[in-house]
This record gives C-alpha cells, sequence and structure tokens, in this order.
C-alpha cells in the first residue's frame, strides 16, 4: 500500500467527518474500455471498518456495482477542507447482504491528498510524441473525461 500513516489516518477521518457535516464523498469507478462511472454513496452506506477496510452499500443492479463485480479499481475522492484526499482501493462483495443492498468491502491500496491544480490519476493521459497523431475516439474520451474532472473540482 502506498500511504504514509499520517495520510492513511487523515484520509479514514475524512470519510468519517464527510457523513457527519454532509460532504459528499465521490466514488468512481473505471474500466479500460469504457466511461468512467460515478457514484456518491449516501450517509451510512460508506463505513470505515478499519486501518485499511471500507464498506459500501449500493443498489444491486447498478453499473456500478457491476463494475465493482468485475474487480475494476475504485477511486474515492474525499473533500476534507482545505484538502481533497485522493483513496484507492480494490473491491470485494460481501454474501449474505442485509435488506436489498449489494454490500462491497473495499481495501485500500493507496491514499494521498491531492494536489492542487491536478487531476485524479484515472483521469489523465499519458502524455503523445508530437509526431504521433492522437487516434479521434481518444481526443474525444479525453475531452468527456477533462470535462468530468472540471464538474467534480
Amino acid at each position: 500500500m502506498t500511504a504514509s500513516p499520517d495520510v492513511l489516518a487523515t484520509s479514514l477521518n475524512a470519510i468519517k467527518s464527510s457523513q457527519a457535516r454532509q460532504r459528499p464523498v465521490v466514488m468512481i469507478t473505471y474500466t479500460a474500455d469504457g466511461p468512467p462511472r460515478v457514484c456518491v454513496p449516501d450517509i451510512g452506506e460508506l463505513r470505515v471498518i478499519d486501518g485499511r477496510l471500507l464498506r459500501v452499500a449500493i443498489w444491486p443492479d447498478s453499473p456500478t456495482a457491476a463494475d465493482l463485480d468485475r474487480g475494476v479499481p475504485v477511486l474515492l475522492i474525499v473533500p476534507a477542507s482545505p484538502d481533497v484526499h485522493l483513496i484507492r482501493a480494490t473491491a470485494r462483495r460481501l454474501t449474505g447482504a442485509a435488506m436489498v443492498w449489494a454490500h462491497f468491502d473495499l481495501t485500500i491500496t493507496s491514499a494521498r491528498i491531492a494536489t492542487r491544480g491536478t487531476a485524479p490519476a484515472p483521469f489523465t493521459q499519458p502524455a503523445r510524441p508530437s509526431d504521433e497523431p492522437a487516434p479521434s475516439g481518444e481526443v474525444l474520451t479525453s475531452v468527456r473525461q477533462k470535462r468530468l474532472v472540471r464538474m467534480l473540482s
């Protein structure tokens, strides 16, 4: 896992306090062949279980649940004034979930505080040599990703 103990503790506290202050935590799943999916868990649907484990409850037939079942990485964007925390995790569905919700354990793989003026890593495109033209589909995806990043900022 890549995170200093201080950053991880601060990130977990940001999740705990975001529910009390009603600051939304944004959960993004993404795959190589599709657009990012945004999910905003409501108060009580995202909980800290221990120092590296979170639990989220989401609608079982949602696109996000389908992504998590496929094992795609998860990015949590957690606002905690004056910082924004970026937490990456892997998901595992829990069996026998209560009620109609799909419950997933999210194991934190990294946590960091976002640098002002930068986009979260899943939305950045690698630099392309100037002599190699970008395929038109990739440019369109890049424009969509930049709009999403602006909306989330």
